[in-house]
């Protein structure tokens, strides 16, 4: 009469039960890295937003409205999980003013974000960023 498990069935379940155990953590990992982007990714919409309503809302002799690309004078901003770098091309348009803002962060260790002097720059550093742009007038 067999009585028990054989050793074999025993490192069987052990390897099935480690097996669920390593995914559940790989899945912990991915959604608070997830969790950790969408955070910053709201951040920066919100930062980015309110930057398009500032220059909505100034005359159009501002400094800030002046064709070419702007760094914020604030750069580095704290908000929120980290630090965001915000910065506007301003040029003209058939229907007025267009302006792009860009909106860029340090994702941990990264320190390229502090000083792009353009567009061109901000994509070819890899840094996270969005970019909104509006029609000012």
């Amino acid at each position: 009469m067999n009585r028990g498990f054989s050793l074999l069935e025993v490192m069987i379940t052990l390897v099935v039960i480690m097996l669920v155990f390593v995914a559940s953590a790989r899945i912990s990992v991915v959604t608070a890295q997830s969790g950790r982007y969408s955070e910053a990714l709201t951040a920066a919409s919100v930062l980015g937003h309110t930057t398009l309503v500032r220059l909505k809302g100034l005359p159009c002799e501002s400094p800030d409205l002046e064709s070419g690309w702007h760094q914020d004078p604030e750069n580095p901003i704290e908000y929120g999980p980290g630090q965001y770098y915000r910065f506007w091309q301003v040029s003209a348009a058939a229907e007025g003013i267009r302006s792009d803002v860009h909106v860029a962060w340090d994702e941990g260790m990264r320190q390229e974000a502090r000083n792009f002097g353009s567009f061109v720059e901000l994509e070819q550093s890899g840094c996270p960023h969005i970019s909104l742009s509006g029609i000012i007038r």
